[in-house]
């Protein structure tokens, strides 16, 4: 469709930055139904995962002629990953009816909604901006308002009215299709030429050394069965749209990040078989 209308992603782009993406996290947050305990383990162990992540990454940039403006995204790349529209759907064929595998899962969900549009975005933008400005941006980032929402009326039980909550369903309804279809439109405009070593060095860390790095986290905190097996298997699937849709909105490396995408969804039917093998083997 894009080699034929030539469509403008940015407009797409725009619609899930200040629709979809808002009304995604609000509405998750709303309906989220886990015990303080494990949801207080799940955010525990994403803040491990990505702290050694980022220094593991820093120090590979570092010993590699990396170009300054693809940092981020590998940054990015790296950290974020397909949670939503890959992760969900797998969890619940590796758990069907398993409840405590999909709140798991709807927790990783929202933290790596969030976090793209808000550390991502400072991450792409630290180079280019001031602090000031910065915040600035943050503040004016609608997701940012709609976890505040969402957690105001989960934790004071107020209802909403049917009227309300029926579109909102429909905008969240809709989410993975636009999201899709904008990944596609960016697709489209791509060069096939890709730099194949930083492509593989992106996936290698992202599919293989981030569910190795996590399976250690899980080991050390002593976690076990359904929960221990979502963290390990969510750390493993691909880079996350959410980075393409980063780079779009704020003109970055879009093209670098699609081939990213791309390559890794490609590679992890591959990886994804062995994680979640040994995984029920080790875990169950």
């Amino acid at each position: 469709m894009q080699k034929k209308y030539h469509f403008d992603v940015k407009i797409f782009s725009k619609l899930l930055f200040s629709i979809y993406i808002p009304v995604l996290v609000f509405i998750e947050l709303y309906r989220i139904n886990i015990s303080f305990s494990v949801l207080s383990d799940i955010i525990l162990f994403i803040l491990i995962l990505y702290s050694i992540l980022t220094f593991i990454v820093f120090i590979n940039i570092k010993m590699r002629k990396i170009e300054p403006k693809k940092i981020p995204t590998i940054f990015n790349s790296v950290l974020f990953y397909n949670s939503g529209n890959y992760g969900i759907p797998l969890i619940l064929l590796v758990f069907p009816g398993n409840s405590l595998a999909f709140s798991t899962q709807v927790i990783i969900v929202l933290v790596q909604t969030l976090l793209p549009f808000t550390l991502g975005m400072l991450t792409i933008n630290s180079k280019k901006k001031s602090k000031q400005e910065l915040c600035i941006e943050l503040l004016n980032l609608p997701v940012v308002y709609a976890v505040l929402l969402g957690l105001a009326f989960h934790l004071t039980g107020i209802p909403l009215p049917q009227p309300i909550i029926q579109p909102l369903d429909y905008i969240v309804d809709g989410f993975i299709a636009l999201a899709l279809l904008t990944l596609g439109i960016q697709l489209g405009n791509i060069n096939w030429k890709f730099n194949v070593g930083q492509i593989f060095y992106v996936n290698g860390m992202r599919l293989i050394l981030s569910p190795l790095i996590a399976f250690f986290i899980v080991y050390s905190m002593d976690l076990s069965g359904v929960v221990a097996q979502v963290l390990i298997i969510s750390s493993a699937v691909p880079t996350a749209l959410n980075v393409v849709l980063l780079e779009i909105e704020y003109d970055n490396e879009p093209e670098f990040s699609s081939q990213i995408v791309l390559s890794s969804t490609i590679f992890s039917v591959f990886t994804m078989t062995g994680v979640i093998y040994y995984v029920q083997v080790l875990f169950s």
